[in-house]
């Protein structure tokens, strides 16, 4: 697994850069524009490991990586696991980054007094809105890419890219009209919300509910690549 994990982080390692610059760029402008410099980390988080996922493996089709490795001593179970932790390696990096993106921006801010107040930004952080910034892009990209990879590990890119978009579609068109097909009451919901939200106004309850968001993306992720090491072996090539 770990030379899996050393090819592609080789692999993405010129596109990491390229990309780093100018989602960080990008990224930066948004949140600027929006008046909230905490985005900065979840745009970041989420835009740069979902596009180098697909960039590695749109690279992987394009130049046959997968047939070459099957000749390698690399076992398939050995190419799923080394795919999920080098795309959740890359995903520790844009936190990182946009942690370190969002910093520079207050620092440089303090420095221009007339700016943070022009576009509606704080020059003082947050311990909370920190935490939870960089614990959004955990959970999405979590969610995104446990539905995405098993689809591609069972279909191939080309064809996968094909069911992705749809997939998601049904799984929004389901999420909103479960409401009215099981007559449900989101009311019934809100002491919950109410209690996250309580939880979210002091930094131990905030880092109490970063850990459970935390351990759910990580048995959905793992639960995930055990369905894709499932669907790769059955694959033919």
């Amino acid at each position: 697994m770990k030379a899996m994990i050393l090819s592609d982080l080789l692999t993405v390692k010129k596109y990491m850069k390229q990309q780093a610059l100018l989602y960080t760029v990008i990224v930066i402008a948004l949140s600027i524009f929006m008046g909230n410099i905490y985005m900065i980390v979840p745009f970041l988080g989420v835009m740069m490991p979902f596009s180098l996922a697909f960039t590695l493996l749109a690279y992987d089709e394009r130049n046959n990586w997968e047939q070459f490795r099957l000749v390698l001593p690399l076992s398939r179970r050995n190419v799923i696991a080394g795919r999920y932790a080098s795309l959740a390696i890359v995903l520790l990096f844009s936190i990182v980054l946009g942690l370190a993106a969002c910093l520079i921006v207050v620092a440089a801010s303090s420095f221009m007094p007339n700016i943070p107040e022009l576009f509606g930004l704080s020059a003082s952080l947050s311990a909370q809105e920190i935490i939870l910034s960089a614990i959004a892009p955990v959970g999405m990209i979590c969610v995104m890419l446990s539905i995405t990879l098993p689809l591609i590990a069972r279909f191939g890119m080309t064809k996968a890219v094909r069911y992705v978009p749809v997939f998601f579609l049904v799984v929004i068109l389901l999420g909103v009209g479960s409401g009215e097909v099981f007559k449900l009451d989101f009311g019934s919901f809100m002491p919950f919300l109410n209690t996250v939200g309580s939880m979210m106004e002091t930094v131990a309850g905030t880092f109490a509910i970063a850990g459970i968001i935390i351990a759910i993306s990580a048995v959905i992720y793992l639960a995930s690549c055990m369905l894709s090491v499932k669907l790769y072996a059955k694959r033919e090539f």
